[in-house]
């Protein structure tokens, strides 16, 4: 039988079995056959745990665990004796996190150890010019009289970015290094490494519209550059880990660990349409532009947002929604950025144009042409100010972003169909894109 045997040294009870003594035929009375019950119950009950334990090991493969039940029949009516036998190694409990590893997955210390030499801290230093009134009491009737001048301060923020070769080029976000709100480009960035050697470095350049900017550090010595993987070889289920500064360098180098959540998500942006990486892996403010890694300890991603839970109406709370650029994809980006200096390939109209609805000036919504590119685009295909666009591909269009999420389906010098509306007719007409040059001030 089994009992709970006390361990002082641990505080602890241990189970303990304790033969029962063999019961002839000649001392059974005629409570035998209760006693015997009672014993074979008090076996049954205690050998559930370790047909657990053999179950675990049956569903997982461990080899960690043994068990041995050896019976014994004297005759067909002899008494059965059950012995437990376990291992002294212990036996392994596999979190679910190591359960969705691939084969040949390095372990989480083993992740963290190969690329946290890979990973860097951003500090970028913003300019924001304001204009101050230095004589507050110079108004008269809602009108300011007082002298005015303008002053500069310095804005600093900070975020994570990623060693991508040996000579210093190093991977983050735009907006790590560039915000509209406070004036655009950076004044100043510098790097800190993991060993915590700080270095200055340039803006090569930045695509606000992907969200990816590329870093040169100056006299930088020989990095540790990261590895990089396939993005399209991605799984939902698939473990994530993100490595980053989250609310600034007192964190520096915090690990975070979950799963790809989702693939191809369109996320919206600053008006603009990305196609991220979810993941439930701990993104927060100081993460942008920090890795996201797979079981390989390969960079797959570029950690760039969360949701907060003001995305929700009434405030909810939202947890677990972190999104990150494919590599594959920021990859590109970033070949253009460093041989061109501005992403190559996306395609333009060549119009400045407005969104209307249908009024007693429109008979339809669409988008409203108000000006034209002299030899681009528009003005090559014949189409002229006051033209009003309201199909595109065979689709219609009825805003702006409709637009120009159906045109960047496309690529420069490919022919896209417009319908517009010009004297209250219907008009097609083709346009041959041309490439938007953007280059980013340095």
């Amino acid at each position: 039988m089994f009992e709970n045997k006390y361990n002082s040294e641990t505080n602890t009870k241990e189970t303990e079995y304790v033969p029962v003594p063999e019961i002839t035929k000649e001392k059974k009375s005629k409570g035998t056959g209760k006693v015997m019950k009672t014993v074979l119950t008090l076996l049954c009950i205690a050998a559930l745990p370790f047909a657990s334990i053999a179950g675990y090991k049956y569903i997982t493969g461990s080899d960690n665990t043994e068990k041995e039940i050896v019976a014994e029949n004297d005759s067909a009516a002899a008494d059965i004796e059950g012995e437990v036998v376990l291992s002294d190694s212990d036996y392994e409990i596999s979190t679910l996190f190591q359960l969705s590893k691939s084969e040949g997955a390095l372990s989480t210390q083993e992740i963290y150890e190969k690329v946290l030499p890979s990973v860097v801290g951003i500090t970028s230093k913003f300019i924001y010019e304001e204009e101050v009134i230095s004589n507050p009491f110079g108004s008269f009737f809602g009108y300011n009289y007082g002298d005015r001048e303008t002053t500069s301060r310095e804005i600093p923020a900070t975020g994570t970015g990623i060693i991508m070769s040996s000579d210093g080029y190093v991977i983050t976000n735009a907006h790590v290094v560039y915000s509209a709100q406070y004036g655009g480009k950076a004044g100043s960035v510098s790097v800190l490494l993991y060993d915590g050697q700080e270095y200055q470095a340039d803006i090569v350049g930045y695509d606000t519209q992907t969200d990816v900017a590329v870093l040169k550090v100056q006299d930088a010595p020989s990095l540790t550059a990261a590895e990089f993987g396939d993005s399209s070889a991605l799984n939902v289920g698939d473990s994530a880990i993100a490595i980053g500064n989250p609310l600034g360098f007192d964190l520096f180098g915090t690990l975070t660990v979950g799963y790809i959540s989702g693939l191809n998500r369109e996320i919206a942006m600053d008006d603009m349409i990305m196609h991220l990486i979810q993941t439930d892996a701990a993104i927060n403010s100081g993460n942008s532009g920090g890795p996201l890694i797979n079981d390989r300890g390969q960079v797959i991603g570029i950690n760039s947002m969360k949701i907060s839970s003001s995305y929700s109406s009434g405030s909810a709370p939202v947890e677990g929604l972190g999104f990150a650029i494919p590599i594959n994809e920021a990859q590109e980006i970033v070949n253009d950025l460093m041989s061109k200096g501005y992403v190559t390939g996306r395609p333009q109209l060549g119009i400045t144009c407005q969104d209307v609805t249908a009024s007693q000036y429109s008979p339809v919504s669409g988008v409203c042409i108000v000006g034209i590119n002299e030899n681009g685009a528009a003005d090559i295909a014949g189409l002229k100010v006051g033209d009003i666009i309201v199909g595109a591909n065979g689709q219609t269009v009825t805003t702006i972003n409709e637009l120009n999420a159906i045109k960047n389906q496309f690529k420069a010098g490919d022919s896209l169909e417009l319908t517009v509306i010009r004297e209250n007719k219907y008009t097609k007409i083709q346009v041959v894109l041309e490439e938007s040059v953007v280059v980013n001030e340095n």
